[in-house]
């Protein structure tokens, strides 16, 4: 007796809704069944995500592609800073040289195509290697090639740790650089000059 009193409530309820529907029965005739259930509004609301936050773009400085040209007479090579605050960055060298200074180091010094200057201040102390690392202020490295001081732009680069490798090619040399800051990213690359 429950069942059939809960079947008569819900013919009753949708008795109560209108609809419209239709019924094919056999070949060719239809009926048409009205059942009065409203349709609902569908609302797409688009909220956004407070979480994500966007990174400024940095431009593209120099992608060197077939058109490039560079010969052995003039300073090439190509610098990457990855993992630093505008992501990855690729810098193309025009120029890099070699200077000495009164106080007994030399500064490699490249200049790059996007108008900054990287320098790296080192010291020779064994003439029969060409390697330099950076071993910090708590080293007694008197006898040891060593990068004393890096710069960006004139203003130092706090380094965790690094190495270059200066070492003669014909009239120039070729120089390989890995060097990690602790805010300014990674600087890898091979420069010949």
């Amino acid at each position: 007796m429950k069942s059939f009193r809960n079947f008569v409530i819900l013919v009753c309820l949708s008795l109560g809704f209108k609809s419209y529907s239709q019924v094919r029965i056999g070949g060719d005739a239809s009926i048409d069944i009205s059942i009065n259930i409203p349709i609902p509004d569908i609302v797409i609301e688009q909220r956004k995500n407070p979480r994500v936050a966007t990174k400024p773009s940095v431009p593209v400085i120099h992608n060197c592609d077939h058109l490039c040209t560079h010969n052995e007479n003039v300073s090439y090579g190509e610098i990457q800073n990855q993992n630093g605050p505008f992501g990855r960055q690729i810098y193309q060298v025009t120029r890099a040289r070699l200077e000495s200074s009164p106080v007994g180091s030399e500064s490699v010094i490249y200049l790059l195509d996007s108008g900054d200057v990287l320098e790296l201040i080192i010291v020779t102390a064994n003439l029969q290697d060409f390697n330099y690392h950076n071993y910090g202020d708590t080293c007694d490295c008197s006898q040891k090639n060593r990068i004393v001081k890096v710069l960006l732009n004139n203003q130092q680069i706090q380094l965790r740790d690094g190495s270059l490798s200066l070492q003669p090619k014909r009239n120039g040399f070729h120089s390989v650089i890995n060097l990690h800051t602790e805010f300014e990213g990674d600087f890898n690359g091979t420069v010949n000059f």
